[in-house]
Formats: C-alpha cells, sequence, structure tokens
C-alpha cells in the first residue's frame, strides 16, 4: 500500500454511494475547516417572550433566557448519543491520507464507503460508531494517516410539547435538545406550570421524569434521555405552590413536592439571613375558609446541635402558604456602654466577670478632667425596654492607683451604662473681658497667673488710636465672700498706663488678673485718621477730597474741585450721607423729578454712585450755597459724604393735553413755555391751560 494517497483518488474509493457524501481535498479542506471553527458551537435562536411574564416563581429563570442552546456541526456530542436516521457522520483524515468526508445515515441505518461496503450504524452509541468506522477506514489508507470521526449536522427530530405550556404542539428541535430546551422553545411553562414533575412519554410510557429543582440545586439532570421522533414532554400542574418571604436568602414563590416542608423549602431558598428571627418563624395558611397563622421554630431545623429536643423534625407545608420570617430586634444585648470623660467613650463587649475598672482600662483610662468624687453606673440603662434601671454609684480615686481590690471596682453586666463627669461641669468658667481700642475685643477663658500684659498680647495687641496712659480695670472685690453672700459685691476701679509696644512699668508688667476682669483701653480724642469726601460730576476735577477740618463747608469743596463746568445742572445736585435720623428726608419728589430734568442716562448715572455708596440721598441747594457762602444752605459736609452735580438736560418734554406731545431740544433764545407747546401743535380739546407748565 502507497505511504501516500492522492485526495482524488481516496475520494473515488470511499465516496458514499448512498449519495449523500460529499468530497473536500486540496486546498478546499483548509478553507472548510476554517469556517466551520469560525462558527460558535452553540447557535442561539431567540426564543418569543411573553407579554405576562409568569410570577416570580424559582426556577421559572431556567425558561426565561430567551437563548436556547443546540449543539450543532464541529461539536464533540456525548459518547453515549445514539446515532440516528439523517445523522451526519464527518470521517477526517490527514498525514498518510488527506481528506474530509461526509456521511449521512440513510433510512436503512446505514453509511456506503464505495470501496468497504454498508456498515450500519443506527442504535450505536456515538463512542462506539468512533471506534468502529477508524478500524474499518484504517485498513483502507496508509499506516500513518490519522483518522477523527465528528458529528456534523445533528438530525432533527419533531417532538410534541403539552400541558403548562404557553405554545402546545410539535416543536422541531436537534437530536441533541434536551426537555428543558423544547419547553423553552414552547414559549416557557406558565404560570400553573409543575416544574417539579416534567414527564417525557415515548410510545405511551413514560421514560423519565425531570425535576428542575433537582438540577438547580445539584446539577443532576437524571437520566440522560436522548428526545426521538414523536417522543411527548409534558408539563403537569402544580400541586404545591407556597410563598417565602422576609428574611429568607431568596424570598420568591416556590413549588414542593408532597412529602416536602419547611426543610427543604429552606434549601431551595438558599437558607435564612443573618439577622433572621429563625426561632420564630410564622406561617399563614387557610384552612376551613378560614385564615390561621402558625408558629414554627425553624431553629432545628437550620442547625440540630442548637436544640436536641427537635432533633430531625420537619413541619408539613400546604399549598397557599405563606412563610414570613422577621428580623431579630435590633439593638447590642452583651454591650456596656461608658459615656461622658473618658479617654474613649462607646461600646464595649460584656466579658465574663467584667468589672469598673476593667472596662476603664479597656477605654483607655480616666482622662485629666475626669470628676473622680463620683459616677454613676445605670443598671440595664442600655436596653430601652427596661424601665426600672437601677443607679449605682461609685467614687473613681482608687482607679488612678488601680485598686482592683476597692468597694468602688464593681462587677458590670450587659446592657449597663457608666456615665462620667468633667471637672467643669461642677465650676463656672472663668474669664476676662476686654474692650475698647484693641484689635480683637471680647472675652478670653482666664487661665492661672494671665497678667494684664498678656491679656494684650492675646487681644492682638492695642491700636494707634489707643490712649497709652489710660486703661482702666474693673475687678470683683473679694469674689469668694461675694459668692457666698457674706458681702456685697463691690467692684473697683484701677488705672494703669502703659507704652506704644504693649510696655509697663515693672509693677504693672505684674499685675495678676482676677476672674471676670474688665480692661477698657479708652481712645485717643485727638487722634483722627484722614476723612474724605466724594465730589463726582460735573465739576473740573471729580474725585475724593480729605476733609481740611470739622467745618469745612460745600462751596469749600467745590472750589477745591475747580469749580463747575458749564452744563451742571445746580437745582438737580444731590447730597448722599450715611442713613441717620436727623437726615431721613423725603427726597422721593425730588428723585423723581430727575427724570424730566435731567434725562433718563444721567439720572441712572446718579442712581449707579446711590448705588455704590449704599448711601441715602438728602436734597441741597446748591446754586444758593456757592451764592451764600458760610450760610444754611453751605452746609458742613461729613466723612463719606458724596456729591452728585448732573448734566443739565437738553431736552424739553411736551407731554398732557396737546395736539402731538413729545421732546423737544431746549433753545436758549426761547425759554417761554408757549413756544413749546405750540412746537408741539398747540393746546389739545378743553386743555386747563392753568395747569401747564
Amino acid at each position: 500500500m502507497p505511504t501516500q494517497l492522492p485526495s482524488a483518488q481516496l475520494y473515488e474509493i470511499l465516496k458514499d454511494k448512498n449519495g449523500e457524501g460529499k468530497k473536500t481535498t486540496g486546498e478546499d479542506i483548509n478553507k472548510t475547516l476554517k469556517e466551520k471553527i469560525e462558527k460558535d458551537s452553540l447557535v442561539k435562536e431567540t426564543t418569543p417572550q411573553s407579554m405576562n411574564p409568569t410570577e416570580d416563581t424559582y426556577g421559572m429563570n431556567l425558561f426565561r433566557s430567551g437563548v436556547i442552546a443546540s449543539i450543532t456541526e464541529l461539536s464533540t456530542p456525548p459518547l453515549d448519543y445514539p446515532i440516528g436516521v439523517y445523522d451526519q457522520i464527518i470521517v477526517s483524515m490527514w498525514n498518510g491520507a488527506e481528506a474530509t468526508l461526509d456521511y449521512t445515515v440513510a433510512r436503512d441505518g446505514s453509511i456506503f464507503p464505495t470501496s468497504i461496503g454498508k456498515i450500519y450504524l443506527q442504535g450505536l452509541t456515538f463512542e462506539n460508531v468512533r471506534s468502529l468506522l477508524t478500524r474499518r477506514f484504517k485498513a483502507f489508507v496508509p499506516p500513518s494517516t490519522n483518522i477523527s470521526v465528528s458529528i456534523g449536522q445533528p438530525r432533527t427530530i419533531s417532538v410534541n410539547v403539552a400541558g403548562e405550556v404557553k405554545k402546545q404542539g410539535p416543536v422541531m428541535v436537534s437530536a441533541f435538545t434536551n426537555a428543558f430546551n423544547v419547553v423553552a422553545l414552547a414559549g416557557g411553562p406558565t404560570n400553573l406550570a409543575n416544574l417539579r414533575e416534567i414527564q417525557i412519554k415515548r410510545n405511551g410510557k413514560v421514560i423519565d421524569v425531570l425535576d428542575v429543582y433537582k438540577y438547580l440545586t445539584t446539577g443532576d439532570f437524571g437520566k440522560h434521555i436522548y428526545l426521538d421522533n414523536n417522543d411527548f414532554v409534558i408539563v403537569q400542574t402544580v400541586e404545591k405552590k407556597v410563598k417565602a418571604e422576609g428574611k429568607f436568602k431568596r424570598p420568591m414563590f416556590y413549588q414542593l413536592k408532597k412529602d416536602e416542608g419547611l426543610k427543604a423549602l429552606l434549601t431551595y431558598t438558599g437558607g435564612l439571613e443573618r439577622d433572621a428571627f429563625s426561632s420564630g418563624v410564622k406561617i399563614y395558611r387557610t384552612e376551613l375558609e378560614k385564615q390561621i397563622i402558625k408558629d414554627v421554630n425553624a431553629t432545628a431545623i437550620i442547625n440540630p446541635t442548637k436544640d436536641t429536643r427537635l432533633m430531625g423534625q420537619d413541619f408539613g407545608l400546604v399549598d397557599g402558604d405563606i412563610v414570613k420570617v422577621i428580623s431579630v430586634n435590633p439593638g447590642l444585648m452583651n454591650k456596656i456602654e461608658l459615656k461622658g470623660e473618658i479617654s474613649y467613650p462607646g461600646q464595649y463587649e460584656t466579658r465574663p466577670g467584667d468589672k469598673l475598672f476593667d472596662l476603664i482600662n479597656r477605654a483607655g483610662g480616666i482622662t485629666r478632667n475626669t470628676y473622680l468624687a463620683r459616677a454613676y453606673i445605670f443598671r440595664g440603662g442600655g436596653d430601652s425596654t427596661n424601665i426600672k434601671a437601677s443607679r449605682v454609684e461609685v467614687n473613681l480615686t482608687d482607679v488612678t492607683t488601680n485598686d482592683t481590690a476597692s468597694i468602688n471596682n464593681v462587677e458590670l453586666f450587659a446592657n449597663d451604662q457608666v456615665l462620667f463627669f468633667n471637672n467643669n461641669e461642677f465650676s463656672d468658667r472663668q474669664y476676662v473681658e476686654i474692650f475698647g481700642e484693641v484689635r480683637k475685643e471680647g472675652r478670653i477663658n482666664k487661665y492661672g497667673g494671665m497678667t494684664l500684659q498678656d491679656l494684650l498680647y492675646l487681644s492682638g495687641g492695642i491700636k494707634q488710636s489707643a490712649e497709652f496712659g489710660r486703661i482702666e480695670i474693673s475687678s470683683i472685690v473679694d469674689l469668694d465672700s461675694a459668692k457666698g453672700m457674706q458681702q456685697p459685691t463691690r467692684t473697683i476701679l484701677r488705672t494703669i498706663k502703659i507704652m506704644p509696644n504693649i510696655e509697663m512699668d515693672s509693677i504693672s508688667k505684674h499685675i495678676i488678673l482676677r476672674p471676670y476682669d474688665q480692661v477698657y483701653v479708652r481712645k485717643n480724642p485727638t487722634f483722627e485718621l484722614q476723612q474724605l469726601v466724594q465730589i463726582n460730576g460735573l465739576v473740573q476735577y471729580s474725585g475724593p477730597y480729605p476733609r481740611l477740618s470739622k467745618y469745612e463747608r460745600l462751596s469749600s469743596y467745590i472750589e477745591r474741585a475747580g469749580g463747575i463746568k458749564e452744563n451742571a445742572d445746580l437745582s438737580g445736585a444731590i447730597l448722599y450721607r450715611k442713613k441717620t435720623q436727623y437726615y431721613r428726608e423725603n427726597v422721593a419728589n425730588k428723585v423723581a423729578s430727575l427724570t424730566d430734568s435731567i434725562g433718563s442716562i444721567v439720572l441712572d448715572s446718579a442712581r449707579a454712585s446711590i448705588s455704590e455708596v449704599s448711601k441715602e440721598p438728602v436734597s441741597i441747594d446748591l446754586a444758593r450755597a456757592l451764592k451764600y457762602k458760610n450760610s444754611k444752605y453751605d452746609i458742613i459736609l461729613q466723612e463719606g459724604d458724596v456729591i452728585f452735580i448732573p448734566e443739565i438736560n437738553p431736552f424739553v418734554n411736551v407731554k398732557g393735553t396737546v395736539q402731538s406731545p413729545l421732546k423737544l431740544t431746549f433753545d436758549k433764545e426761547h425759554t417761554n413755555v408757549g413756544y413749546y407747546i405750540d412746537k408741539a401743535g398747540g393746546y389739545g380739546i378743553r386743555p386747563w391751560k392753568k395747569g401747564s407748565l
């Protein structure tokens, strides 16, 4: 026998005489294999989903995924798969001979390679077929040839689906398809479907029963029954469905078999949550047209070692039962709480034999401000349901020496609360106060040995405006006696001299302040910073001007500003001053009249000045002030005053009962009102002439 056979010759001697064979030779081998490998071995077929999905019942999701997997060519079938009519057998050879030959099992159950003869395969398992074909083909190819046998396209079968499915009737599927796939292709189970008993019938006999829950919990599919033509897959009606609510790991509806109870339900739900009250399971049931409740201790079912009296017991459930598990009550049951003046207050574990000093040490010990004369232990104070908590008084002095034998080192129990006090709770906080020409006025906590110089430094030092020769200290005389009301509380006043750098004479420097002292740093009456007045508008040099004296008048500032410009409107001048009771005058009419006299553009400028300085407008008579200097019209300006002088409005507004109300340009040669009325077309019907301006 030659060591190498041409592909064409190999095909001629091994081609399928049944007429179903195909050859693939030469370059076509690699191309075909590449195309097959690029395909996914799992073909996904979309199953139409119901518009009303089934209720949330455990196991339904297996059929809701909408993706059905069927094995196709290049897939390796299970070794026990029975070969049947129309299965496609692929024989691949390489090395000594190279070819890929396809055979389809004929109706008589055989394939018919030309030189080998008929080989009957129907009913044989894939494992046996692979061994048989490898042995028979080896006799017709060189010894070095490698042979591989696989299933290409499995046969298509018709399976009938009945019972509680959404689409009853025949379904065309691959022979590799299992019963679960068939149910899914039939639209999935209905709300009444029994997932615990899916029957497979062949020739009128039940050959297998599938349990979805068994598959989901253990992965056991049961006997591997391959479907065949005209098989029936029957989904029975559910017999017992219960609802798991509350602290189950997977709360939802569950289907149970007749003999299954609470123990099986706990298995299917995945068990209970950590905070579940397992010894108080509630079961709501309908019996004799009445609703009843059952209390079940499920602790023994979950963990029998906890209660040997109930070991192995179960509780039967019936159709329609609602099994509800609530949470345990919130709150720690083994805690001791330390509150108040302790290094690390909070909740601590109760340990057998714990005593007060043990808990204090675990909490970091007492602080330097802990009040040692007394602490309180409230027995059961941490339990909100305990309305009769008792109180124990202890002295903490022995804590400092760690005297564990002390009578105050009492035993503590769960839910005890220990309250520690702060020394400051039993004494008034002492302070001193400073006012006047310092940078930080106010109250400052007093510490031991605080001097006047210390206080001045703590308050940021004295201002330049301070009177260095005058600091006053007001003190309470004999504070302890005053507290005891042995004599009336009196104060004394001391006056201290100080230098600009806060230096004092040797005696004043060491003055010790008393609790509640009040220190006043007086202002130098002759000290004043520069004070400015703002001149805005139609002057020669607008801007800020410093006050030359407290009595400088309006006319003086106008002169310093270079005087009034030619087009200035003296009647529209306004003074803006900080709001005071004396200067709060009603100038609304004056400002409103500016709309006509100075125009909207100038008025907007005036309003902008108002918004900038946030002052109150005050009416002035600038014309008389300039004419009659040092008169009552020539007012004295104060620090922060703003003078605004607007521009003359070049327009004359003609309004009211005239033929054509309009705005006219002012003409210096025509100052008579009649001129402008004529320009507006004259008076209208029945004008009120005396009311015209």
